[in-house]
């Protein structure tokens, strides 16, 4: 993680906007590009107050095409919900589960799958 903060550091040429231990680093260049950290999570998944089942599930599967393990787009709505139900009305990719998590903050969300079978 420390080598990817130093990495992005130097290319954006900026400071992290936000940053919590060795979990989660957030960017901002024009919108924000975060970096995401399994390994913390891994040591606190049998903490169940952090995370949803739906969450923990999604954590263990062995998947080649594994989300969520290089870089994370996030795009933050309004509305959740209904942001979810428009995308799987929309049928434009594989959509997870909700998902929530609340280590330092709590948070929902998805994926969906892009064209190029990145989460």
């Amino acid at each position: 993680m420390e080598k990817s903060i130093n990495f992005y550091k130097l290319l954006l040429q900026q400071d992290p906007i936000y940053m919590n231990e060795e979990r989660w680093v957030t960017f901002k260049c024009g919108q924000t590009v975060s970096l995401y950290n399994k390994e913390y999570d891994q040591k606190i998944i049998e903490n169940h107050k952090c995370f949803n089942q739906e969450y923990i599930d999604d954590f263990f599967i062995e998947d080649d095409e594994k989300k969520n393990n290089i870089m994370i787009l996030n795009f933050e709505v309004d509305n959740l919900k209904a942001e979810y139900e428009r995308l799987l009305s929309l049928n434009i990719g594989e959509v997870s589960k909700l998902m929530y998590v609340n280590v330092h903050m709590p948070y929902w969300y998805f994926n969906i799958k892009d064209p190029d079978g990145i989460f």
